[in-house]
């Protein structure tokens, strides 16, 4: 394979990237392989462009059942003690109420739009 060929294959993957990101929720994992960095590093990226205002931290919930974000919140703080899951309510799954402690909450990153944020 060439190197140009392979060149193009590897901004082709980055686009992809790129494309499939959703400026409303930047995981770590993202961003650490957009850049190809260490998570550890990733991270850090992405708290330096929360104190730059270029993005917000958010900390989602997430139903344990089916996995959807059911929630967000700016502040760990203010997490529910228990949360209904809408999704799997309609579903008639047999659980769709859970405790704080059965929550799946990772945190992302919202792109601030410096006109509307």
């Amino acid at each position: 394979m060439t190197t140009i060929k392979m060149f193009t294959q590897f901004l082709n993957k980055k686009a992809d990237l790129l494309e499939s990101l959703d400026p409303d929720r930047i995981y770590v994992e993202n961003v650490r392989s957009f850049l190809n960095l260490p998570t550890k590093a990733a991270k850090l990226l992405c708290e330096m462009a929360v104190k730059q205002r270029l993005f917000k931290k958010k900390h989602g919930v997430y139903c344990p059942t089916c996995d959807r974000l059911v929630k967000s919140f700016d502040n760990l703080d203010e997490v529910d003690s228990t949360f209904e899951c809408d999704v799997c309510r309609e579903l008639e799954e047999p659980q769709y109420q859970f405790n704080k402690s059965e929550m799946k909450i990772l945190t992302f990153y919202k792109l601030l739009d410096k006109i509307n944020d």
